[in-house]
């Protein structure tokens, strides 16, 4: 417990270690602040009004063509069908918009997919779109029958405000680069400052390395975790009392070929939290590894940041990698590409799943954990006969 004392007393005094962690901290308040002035024009009634706007504009402007061009009675009976069929959907626009606004939510979604369905000719089977337009109609249409049945709320899909989805895309956008890159800043102090003239002062201590080591990766596990929980409980908190708590059962839509399926965002997040978790033991795991290797700040930084942040950003880009990115463990540091089979279609390659997740982030901390204290045992006993003999001598 002492030693965890004097860890946390050079890491308080240490004001360099405080600045990344409140950079990050104010980075997602931002983007909550963004997202919820963003959602005044982009939420569900607010696209309804946009829509609404559009088709009368249009019915003014059929009346004006009508009125100059209609000749004949065949053209005068076309343009008021097509008056007619307009005044029926901005009739419904409307309806449906004051049944959202009155908390009637299942009954909104009803005629959300109707009109949906209606306007791009799925019911008739004659939808004509490109692909990229046909994938978020149907993306639109399986969001919004699940919401349907749960009778929630919606909120922006990729610029939620809600706590839950919120949380969620917090994990999915902040996690993988930059809250490792935070780590490697505030925990590389801590490993490196043990060294004076490349010899480990922990070695030295009236204690058993394998209590040295364990207590430093000890600390540096109970850092980094903290920070992961008190960032997520901040982003959550704050999303929830802007825009209220939201729901673990929200739909998140997952393209699965040739299907797009929905998955409740708690089932999501529990998943990535699992991932994440042991991607920060990796983490530390590898911080403590380099910091005995390299022995200084700087060059511990670059080879920390070089090995954990290359794969998470060449996993999906470089096509010879995707073959055998299942193996590699920094794949995993996406967690919420994971979770949601994203980067398994981006590469091409089934393998790359939760399961194995777990199973090479395991296996990799084993490893990383077996090295780490096979080399202070070593420094350990090699500093223990260099003393005897001194001694004798």
């Amino acid at each position: 417990m002492g030693q965890q004392k004097l860890y946390f007393k050079k890491f308080y005094k240490n004001k360099g270690n405080w600045l990344p962690i409140i950079v990050f901290i104010v980075a997602i308040l931002f983007v909550l602040i963004m997202n919820t002035r963003v959602s005044e024009d982009r939420d569900f009634t607010a696209m309804a009004q946009d829509e609404i706007k559009a088709n009368k504009e249009i019915l003014i402007l059929n009346e004006q063509t009508m009125k100059d061009s209609a000749k004949t009675e065949k053209d005068k009976a076309d343009f008021e069908a097509s008056e007619k069929i307009n005044k029926a959907r901005v009739k419904e626009q409307e309806k449906m918009v004051d049944l959202y606004t009155d908390g009637k939510w299942a009954e909104a979604y009803r005629i959300k997919i109707h009109l949906l369905k209606e306007s791009f000719g799925l019911y008739t089977g004659e939808m004509e779109a490109p692909a990229e337009l046909k994938e978020s109609i149907y993306r639109q249409i399986a969001i919004y029958t699940k919401l349907e049945q749960l009778n929630i709320k919606s909120d922006q899909e990729d610029m939620e405000t809600q706590g839950a989805t919120f949380l969620y895309r917090t994990l999915a956008n902040f996690v993988p680069v930059l809250f490792v890159i935070i780590l490697c800043f505030t925990l590389n102090t801590i490993f490196t400052d043990r060294f004076r003239n490349n010899l480990d002062r922990d070695l030295l201590l009236p204690q058993k390395y394998t209590r040295a080591t364990s207590e430093r990766l000890l600390f540096g596990l109970l850092l980094s975790i903290t920070f992961y929980v008190i960032s997520g409980v901040i982003a959550y908190l704050s999303a929830s009392l802007l825009s209220g708590a939201g729901s673990f059962s929200y739909p998140i839509a997952i393209n699965i070929e040739p299907n797009i399926v929905t998955k409740p965002v708690g089932e999501l997040l529990f998943q990535t939290i699992c991932l994440q978790i042991l991607t920060i033991v990796l983490v530390v795991l590898t911080l403590d590894l380099v910091s005995k290797l390299c022995k200084r700040v700087m060059p511990t930084l670059f080879i920390s940041l070089l090995v954990l942040i290359s794969p998470v950003l060449a996993v999906g880009k470089i096509e010879p990698l995707n073959r055998l990115a299942h193996l590699l463990p920094g794949t995993y540091f996406n967690a919420t590409s994971i979770s949601d089979s994203y980067l398994s279609m981006l590469c091409d390659n089934g393998n790359i799943n939760f399961e194995n997740g777990i199973l090479v982030l395991s296996i990799a901390i084993l490893v990383l954990l077996l090295v780490n204290y096979v080399i202070d045992s070593r420094r350990g006993i090699s500093l223990t006969l260099n003393t005897n003999q001194t001694r004798v001598q």
